[in-house]
């Protein structure tokens, strides 16, 4: 296993009981089972390695978002739902630390602007007399929503199977499709 990967494994690991700022390189160089010399070839500290997996996630996130489809009628494909949940349980490590972690974060502002995006272009097609604002209300609602869902499924566990989250999301989210279509 590379060193570069197997330094990301052991912090994801570690971000799961402590906060990145609780992490030294030392710990983490011995977790990883890396000499420290090793680890600072590659990086300069452990923001460093954290900057990188978001960065890489972030980047995992934007493709997917991208590919992201609609039906014929305009719902979310159910695939929409249940492969954004498969994101991220794959990698649930990140996503538990960047949704709990108290400092700032701009990955989840720029997802949730991703998301904005590509839902504010959908919408605008489906719903063409719908006012601009409205369609970003409803983006609002739904987006921080979802991201109370998520955070919830993570921290308590994820008992329910991605399928059954997923389900969860989505009827949340059609139901508030009719508020588009009220005059």
């Amino acid at each position: 296993m590379k060193t570069q990967t197997k330094v990301k494994s052991a912090l994801i690991e570690m971000l799961e009981t402590m906060p990145v700022e609780d992490i030294t390189a030392t710990e983490l160089c011995r977790r990883a089972n890396v000499n420290r010399a090793t680890f600072y070839y590659h990086y300069n500290c452990v923001q460093d390695v954290l900057a990188e997996i978001e960065k890489q996630i972030e980047k995992e996130f934007v493709e997917w978002v991208s590919q992201a489809t609609v039906t014929n009628d305009g719902q979310p494909a159910k695939s929409f739902y249940v492969t954004f949940f498969e994101f991220v349980a794959r990698n649930v490590g990140v996503c538990k630390m960047l949704l709990n972690s108290k400092r700032p974060n701009d990955f989840l502002a720029r997802a949730v602007e991703a998301g904005r995006m590509k839902v504010v272009s959908v919408m605008t097609k489906l719903y063409p007399n719908c006012p601009a604002a409205k369609i970003d209300y409803y983006y609002i609602f739904v987006s921080n929503g979802f991201l109370g869902l998520l955070t919830y499924w993570l921290n308590s566990g994820m008992h329910e199977s991605i399928n059954e989250i997923a389900d969860v999301g989505e009827r949340v989210s059609y139901m508030g499709l009719r508020y588009l279509s009220e005059k």
